[in-house]
């Protein structure tokens, strides 16, 4: 099986992922697309925990789409390295680690950077504001357009309209919204 992994926080989760999901499952042509929330970011912050992260990214799934509780479980910093390591020994599928094209900056700050494009494909997907490189760098396939739609949905942006009470009705789905308005997620302490 062809399996794609697109990490990052969820917090929360929004049609942004979806959409990031469904398109690179179709125009990459993989079984599965796994969303996998970390537990802890080397360096970016959160600001709800890992159970109700999952819970959300559970709350998005979708036939082809589901949430993998690979990094949350173990309960400590993510480094995409060990992640990949671990699932190459569990499964026996082939696996793709989809990012956007603002991660590119960051790639050098990854854990092992450099064996990482040994181990894994990395799928590059433009993210509005940061340009795909006109060559990818060794180990990244990059999806541009017309294949591939960008958006520019972040979870930052949902939170902040949540703490200032506007409308995230067009960027979560209903039982994402309703979550957070049960746990009264993103609000001013």
């Amino acid at each position: 099986m062809r399996i794609g992994i697109l990490g990052g926080s969820f917090d929360p989760p929004h049609f942004g992922h979806l959409l990031v999901a469904r398109q690179a499952k179709e125009v990459l042509n993989l079984d599965q697309i796994w969303l996998m929330p970390y537990f802890m970011h080397s360096w970016d912050s959160i600001s709800s925990s890992a159970k109700h992260r999952f819970n959300m990214t559970k709350l998005i799934e979708e036939t082809g789409i589901s949430a993998c509780d690979e990094e949350i479980k173990y309960k400590r910093k993510s480094y995409t390295i060990e992640t990949i390591r671990r699932l190459k020994i569990k499964y026996p599928h082939t696996f793709f680690w989809i990012i956007g094209s603002d991660v590119l900056t960051d790639f050098k700050k990854w854990k092992e950077h450099d064996n990482l494009i040994k181990e894994i494909k990395f799928i590059v997907v433009s993210r509005n504001g940061y340009r795909l490189p006109s060559k990818p760098p060794k180990g990244f396939q990059l999806v541009s357009s017309p294949q591939f739609i960008a958006n520019n949905i972040s979870s930052l942006i949902i939170r902040n309209r949540v703490r200032k009470n506007l409308s995230v009705n067009n960027l979560v789905s209903k039982l994402v919204l309703s979550y957070i308005q049960k746990y009264n997620l993103y609000k001013y302490p």
